[in-house]
């Protein structure tokens, strides 16, 4: 290889590298302000949460930039509260993101995606102390059904069922079965009890109009779904 090819192929290689890392410190910059305009967006609706991170997905994002819209950029916030059942962890991703630059930056245009989608986790144990009955737990049984189990007052060591749905946007939870391994113990007692764990929980103020939508049981705790579309971000 000639000199001359030598030095072409150093400075090909040399601005692929510059090009590389403006695109990602581009992509650095725009999360870092994404993400401050979307913490003053949920500070304005009373959402409180810990600081939302961002990330910018796609590649090259300086294509993206020049072009307006955005494939897909993803938000995690942590420590939503304001329910009766915290979401330690939400993560939301919104999907065909138009955002012209020119509008970004001076301010006068908002960031708007065409559809949002938002995943959380609502613990079992938060589950069981919201619905106001302790010493029981829950674990999965089936898609939308639990396992009852622990110790009630009267009713000593306990056995059952519940279902969990979801009801006008908030997440209902009622026995469908209860036994106690007592001897004795009357119907009415146990049916008692099971019409107390008939509960409809609320969730914490959500962000981007999102809405829940399902939900299914898993080891770890309620997998929780919400959707949204045509939402303006920040």
């Amino acid at each position: 290889m000639s000199r001359a090819l030598r030095v072409t192929a150093v400075i090909a290689v040399v601005l692929g590298v510059l090009v590389v890392v403006a695109d990602r410190v581009g992509a650095h910059v725009a999360e870092g302000e994404i993400a401050k305009r979307v913490a003053a967006r949920l500070e304005e609706r009373g959402i409180t949460s810990s600081p939302p991170q961002v990330s910018i997905t796609g590649v090259p994002f300086l294509t993206q930039v020049a072009a307006g819209r955005y494939d897909e950029i993803d938000l995690t916030l942590r420590d939503l509260k304001g329910g009766t059942l915290p979401l330690p962890l939400l993560t939301v991703q919104a999907h065909d993101v138009t955002a012209p630059t020119s509008g970004v930056l001076d301010g006068t245009v908002h960031p708007v995606a065409q559809q949002v989608t938002g995943t959380a986790t609502v613990s079992y144990a938060d589950l069981v102390k919201a619905s106001g009955l302790t010493n029981l737990t829950l674990r999965a049984k089936g898609e939308r059904e639990v396992e009852v189990a622990g110790r009630l007052p009267l009713l000593g060591e306990v056995t059952g069922a519940a279902e969990v749905t979801v009801v006008g946007g908030k997440v209902r939870l009622r026995a469908t079965e209860l036994r106690s391994a007592l001897g004795g113990v009357s119907q009415q007692l146990l049916d008692n009890y099971r019409e107390r764990l008939a509960v409809t929980l609320s969730l914490p103020k959500l962000p981007f109009e999102l809405a829940l939508t399902d939900l299914r049981t898993a080891d770890t705790g309620l997998l929780v779904s919400f959707t949204a579309t045509n939402v303006e971000l920040a």
